[in-house]
């Protein structure tokens, strides 16, 4: 199961950033990508990710998650654990492998994230380039086993086609869709990004 942990935020804050971030990237999705969340009782929320999302995409909500817990001391607030399934950013001999992924920095131009992987190796990407191996990080990776009540428990599930319209989606996805488009929707977006998750810690805190 791929996920994310985020620690500070209640579970309907998480889901009111996780819309805010869809929100940002209407060209990128399917309708039928869903996200659920689950508040863990120990002050921490759950969120269930689905098969489509890339390890670039999530690395980017980790982001987005991380910003607005900005003036919280614990690096590993928010963690995503998932199966590298793509090669956006690692290469194709890491398929099948679990990673780990935390924001490096949230800081303008120097916006990041560390990807470790269950074999131990680490490597920092900054959304720029490809990605470097970060030598002799003295990492392990380590992943929470979750309650098994979770499988069975109540969660609220969010779909893209409820936030974004269904039409604008398709249009977007449509063959002569132009994949610069795409791209330029890309940076913009994470660029708005960082501004929106800067005004929420300022609204939050």
């Amino acid at each position: 199961m791929d996920y994310i942990k985020v620690y500070g935020l209640q579970k309907d804050e998480v889901i009111g950033l996780v819309k805010e971030w869809v929100k940002l990237y209407p060209h990128s999705f399917n309708p039928e990508v869903n996200f659920w969340f689950y508040q863990l009782a120990d002050n921490q929320v759950i969120i269930g990710l689905h098969d489509d999302l890339s390890t670039l995409a999530v690395s980017l909500l980790v982001i987005y998650l991380t910003s607005a817990l900005k003036d919280v001391q614990d690096v590993e607030s928010v963690v995503a654990y998932l199966t590298v399934d793509d090669n956006e950013i690692l290469l194709k001999q890491n398929y099948g492998r679990r990673a780990k992924i935390v924001a490096k920095s949230t800081e303008d131009d120097s916006t990041g994230v560390i990807i470790l992987l269950e074999n131990n190796y680490c490597v920092d990407y900054y959304f720029r380039g490809k990605a470097h191996k970060i030598k002799d990080s003295e990492l392990v990776f380590l992943e929470p086993t979750l309650p098994e009540s979770i499988e069975n428990a109540d969660k609220d599930e969010i779909f893209v086609g409820d936030i974004i319209p269904k039409k604008k989606i398709e249009q977007s996805l449509e063959p002569d869709a132009s994949p610069w488009k795409k791209l330029m929707w890309y940076a913009i977006s994470a660029i708005v990004g960082l501004g929106i998750g800067f005004l929420l810690v300022y609204l939050y805190f």
